[in-house]
C-alpha cells in the first residue's frame, strides 16, 4: 500500500523487462536495477546549465536615504547689496540636510536575454537643507528674490534652521545586470536622469529653549528640475549619487545653487 502511495506521487518508470525501476524526484534519477549480483541503486544527477536569471528585477521602487551638499555655489546676485558681506550665507551641514525617497512606482523595459532594462517609474522626494548660519531665507519685501533673513537670537539661541523640500520624482535610467555575482545577487550599474516637479516648502528653525517656527511658502524654488544619477549595488542594497543640473532657485531670483545627494537605498 505505501509503495503503490509512492507511485501516484512520483513518476516511476520500468524499462520493458521489468529489471530496471527508475524513480525521479527533482533533478535526480534513483535508478533501482536488479542485475546479476542483486538489487542496487544507481543515482543520475541532471547537471543544470548556468544562464542569466530569467527574469529582469529593476531597482528603483523602494526606499532611499541620503545627505545633502552644495556644489557651484553662485551668489553673484548679491553683489551691490548688504547681503555680499554674508558670503555663501546659504551654505548647509550636510550631517543634519538629509533627502528621504520614497519610489512608489516601477517599470522596465528589458532586452530579450533580460540582460538591460530601460526603468521608469515615480516617487517622492523629501529634502531638508539645514543651514551653518542662523538665517533663514525669505522672499525680499514678500514678493522680490530670495535673500537671508537673521534669525532672532534674542531670547535663545538657534539649534536648527532648515528649508524643506517636496518634489514629484520620474527617472529614466539604463540598467545593466553584470556577469559579477554575489550569492544569488548580480552586481547591477544604473545611470540617467531623474526628473522633479516642485510640490511645496518651507522654512523651520528652532531654538535651544525648544521654541520652534514653521513658514510655508515658494521662496522661489524652480519649478522644474533634473538630476544626472548614478548608481551601482547588489540585490536589495544600492549606493547612488544624484546631481542637480538646475539650480535650486530660479534663474535671477535666488543664489544659483546645485544640489548632491549621495545615499544609499533599499530597492
Amino acid at each position: 500500500l505505501l509503495l503503490n502511495s509512492f507511485k501516484e506521487q512520483l513518476p516511476v518508470i520500468t524499462d520493458e523487462w521489468g529489471d530496471t525501476t527508475k524513480i525521479r524526484i527533482g533533478r535526480r534519477s534513483f535508478n533501482v536495477i536488479e542485475g546479476n549480483n542483486g538489487t542496487y541503486v544507481k543515482v543520475d544527477k541532471e547537471v543544470r546549465t548556468k544562464k542569466w536569471s530569467g527574469s529582469f528585477n529593476p531597482h528603483w521602487a523602494g526606499l532611499e536615504v541620503g545627505t545633502n551638499l552644495f556644489l557651484n555655489n553662485n551668489y553673484s546676485i548679491y553683489n551691490g547689496t548688504e547681503f555680499e558681506q554674508y558670503g555663501e550665507v546659504f551654505d548647509i551641514n550636510p550631517g543634519k540636510s538629509l533627502t528621504w525617497n520614497l519610489n512608489f512606482m516601477e517599470f522596465a523595459f528589458k532586452n530579450e536575454r533580460k540582460t538591460f532594462g530601460v526603468i521608469t517609474g515615480m516617487g517622492v522626494s523629501f529634502n531638508d537643507y539645514a543651514f551653518d548660519l542662523p538665517v533663514t531665507p525669505r522672499k525680499q519685501d514678500g514678493y522680490g528674490m530670495t535673500i537671508p533673513e537673521p534669525v532672532s537670537q534674542e531670547f535663545s539661541s538657534v539649534k536648527k534652521s532648515k528649508l524643506h523640500v517636496n518634489y514629484l520624482t520620474a527617472p529614466l535610467m539604463l540598467e545593466v545586470k553584470t556577469p559579477l555575482r554575489m550569492g544569488s545577487s548580480r552586481l547591477y550599474l544604473a545611470g540617467g536622469v531623474i526628473g522633479g516637479l516642485y510640490l511645496g516648502s518651507h522654512t523651520k528653525y528652532k531654538y535651544y529653549n525648544k521654541d520652534k517656527e514653521k513658514s510655508k511658502g515658494n521662496y522661489n524654488i524652480n519649478q522644474w528640475k533634473y538630476d544626472i544619477t548614478g548608481r551601482i549595488g547588489f540585490g536589495d542594497f544600492c549606493v547612488f549619487a544624484n546631481y542637480s543640473m538646475t539650480s535650486l532657485f530660479r534663474e535671477s531670483r535666488g543664489p544659483e545653487i546645485h544640489p548632491l545627494l549621495i545615499g544609499i537605498s533599499f530597492p
